[in-house]
């Protein structure tokens, strides 16, 4: 049997939130449609748009396609996207990417083979203003470490698992409205608190599209602002995990990376890098 015929009868929920995307929305919509698992549902909720976009989505006559319009409210058009979801996996979808065919199937067979993942992505390559690859830590210790200094489960292809939703009370608030432009760092460092799970698949399965219409170029700064106070809650988090510990190399490890820093021996990256892996061998020390 072939992966495919092996999940066919898993439902899953595909979930959409666009904001005048007309000249990409299509061609996003044909390869979430065109995907090689066929039993799913299409939840996209407009948020306000006043292009083309809901004509577009109109315009497939496919049962799966479901379509909510919202006023002009990102995070809530998100949170409501997650809220209609029905399927045992949810998998999130931006309007300007492109699918790989077997997104689904891949996802679908690794959160069937790992239980205890409750948010899973994979690799991406980008395409348009930039053409690089994205990866990532595969296992799930080294990802809620390497949080402190940056995302390690991309947006574009995250998928999680309902059920882990509900019983961490996240399903009808996914994100976070206090934080607006990064929404999946706020996200992924709230879950690692809650004390999910998560991993990555060495595979690329989207490809990501950068264009200059995207948050991350027009609001850097802001973007970066959001960033750092999120950090500064799971930095706070880490830290004091490691000092509560009762064993003093952890102790005599920060002091060490702390005096380096500050006589410029090291960068603030290195720092936070150093921290990370203190915490991931605390991880693997204690779970």
């Amino acid at each position: 049997m072939n992966i495919e015929d092996k999940y066919k009868d898993i439902f899953i929920s595909a979930v959409l939130t666009m904001h005048n995307e007309e000249l990409y929305l299509g061609q996003c919509i044909e390869t979430v449609l065109g995907q090689d698992h066929k039993n799913f549902e299409f939840i996209i909720v407009d948020d306000g748009s006043t292009d083309k976009s809901c004509e577009i989505v109109e315009s497939y006559n496919d049962d799966r396609v479901r379509l909510y319009k919202n006023y002009q409210d990102y995070i809530q058009s998100l949170n409501l996207a997650i809220s209609k979801a029905s399927g045992k996996y949810i998998a999130h979808v931006d309007a300007d990417d492109i699918m790989y065919k077997s997104r689904f199937t891949e996802q679908i067979h690794y959160m069937e083979q790992h239980h205890n993942i409750d948010i899973s992505g994979a690799f991406m390559e980008s395409f348009g203003r930039l053409n690089t690859d994205y990866t990532a830590p595969t296992e799930n210790l080294r990802i809620i470490s390497d949080l402190l200094w940056a995302v390690q489960i991309f947006h574009p292809v995250m998928m999680f698992r309902t059920s882990s939703l509900i019983h961490h009370h996240m399903k009808e608030q996914l994100y976070n409205p206090q934080c607006p432009l990064c929404e999946d760092y706020d996200l992924l460092v709230s879950s690692a608190l809650k004390g999910m799970s998560f991993g990555n698949i060495p595979e690329k399965l989207v490809h990501y599209r950068l264009s200059e219409k995207q948050l991350t170029c027009a609001k850097s700064k802001q973007i970066k602002y959001y960033m750092l106070q999120i950090r500064k809650i799971y930095y706070d988090y880490i830290v004091s995990s490691l000092l509560n510990c009762n064993i003093e190399n952890y102790k005599h490890a920060i002091q060490s990376l702390g005096d380096r820093y500050a006589c410029k021996e090291i960068s603030k990256n290195g720092y936070l890098q150093g921290i990370s892996n203190l915490y991931y061998q605390y991880l693997t020390e204690t779970r």
